[in-house]
C-alpha cells in the first residue's frame, strides 16, 4: 500500500507542474522550484519501485521527495490566491488614426458575438472628440481578458511602432492611450493603474503588422496583430 501511495502521489503531483511548463510557451515565468518539484515527484516514483523490499529507505526517499514537491506547491498556492484576488476583466479596443485637417470621422466594426465591446460607447465617443483629434479613426481589433472587476483600454495608434512599448493597465478604471509621434499620452493622466502592462511592438519578420500583447494576472501574455497599409509602413522607414 505504501508503494502504491508513493507511485500515485508522484504521478498526480507531476501533472500540474508539467501543465505549468506548457504555459511557459505563452510567456509565463519559470522558476527553479518547478524543476525541484519534478525531481521530488520522480523520487516518489523511485520510492514506489524500491519500497517493496527496502521500506525504510523508500520512506526516507519519499520524505525528501515530499519536501521537494512542497517547495513548488506552497508558493504556487499562495501565488494562485494572489492572482485570483488581483485579476480583472480588461476590455481592449485598438483604433488606427489617420490625421488630416478634416473633421473627425469614426469608423467602427460591427459587434461580433463574444466581443461586445468592439464599439465605442457614447461617453467614449465624446471623450475622444474632446481630445481634439481630426481625420479618420477606425477600429482594427480588440479583445476581452481576465475575470473580475472591469477595466477598459482604448489604444489609438497613428503608425507602426519602431520598438517595443509597454503601457500600464488601468486598475478597475478606463484609459485612452494616444500615440502622439514617438510619445504616448494617457487620458485621463491620473487614472489608477496596475504593474501589469500592454506590450506593443513590431511583429517579428513582418513590418506590416503590430503585435499587441496583454499581460495576464498569471504573468502570461495574450493578444493579436494589427495590419498596416503599405504606405503607413513606409512612413516609419522600415
Amino acid at each position: 500500500m505504501a508503494a502504491l501511495l508513493y507511485l500515485l502521489t508522484g504521478i498526480v503531483t507531476a501533472i500540474p507542474v508539467i501543465w505549468f511548463f506548457g504555459w511557459a510557451v505563452w510567456g509565463a515565468p519559470m522558476s527553479l522550484t518547478m524543476y525541484v518539484s519534478i525531481l521530488g515527484s520522480s523520487l516518489l516514483v523511485a520510492s514506489a519501485a524500491i519500497g517493496i523490499r527496502r521500506r525504510r529507505v523508500a520512506a526516507r526517499l519519499a520524505l525528501v521527495g515530499a519536501f521537494a514537491i512542497w517547495s513548488f506547491y506552497l508558493p504556487a498556492i499562495v501565488s494562485t490566491v494572489q492572482v485570483r484576488l488581483s485579476d480583472q476583466e480588461l476590455s481592449l479596443l485598438v483604433m488606427r488614426w489617420t490625421p488630416s485637417s478634416s473633421a473627425l470621422v469614426i469608423k467602427e466594426l460591427e459587434e461580433t458575438p463574444g466581443f461586445p465591446d468592439t464599439k465605442l460607447s457614447p461617453s467614449e465617443t465624446e471623450k475622444i472628440k474632446a481630445m481634439g483629434l481630426t481625420g479618420r479613426l477606425e477600429t482594427t481589433g480588440g479583445g476581452l481578458y481576465g475575470r473580475g472587476s472591469r477595466s477598459r483600454v482604448i489604444l489609438i495608434l497613428q503608425k507602426q511602432v519602431v520598438e517595443a512599448v509597454e503601457l500600464k493597465q488601468p486598475n478597475a478604471s478606463s484609459i485612452v492611450y494616444l500615440q502622439d509621434g514617438e510619445k504616448w499620452r494617457a487620458f485621463p493622466p491620473d487614472a489608477p493603474t496596475l504593474n501589469r502592462t500592454i506590450r506593443i511592438e513590431p511583429w517579428a519578420d513582418d513590418p506590416t503588422q503590430t503585435s499587441v500583447g496583454v499581460e495576464l494576472a498569471s504573468g502570461a501574455r495574450q493578444g493579436f496583430g494589427i495590419m498596416w497599409p503599405t504606405a503607413a509602413v513606409k512612413d516609419t522607414g522600415k
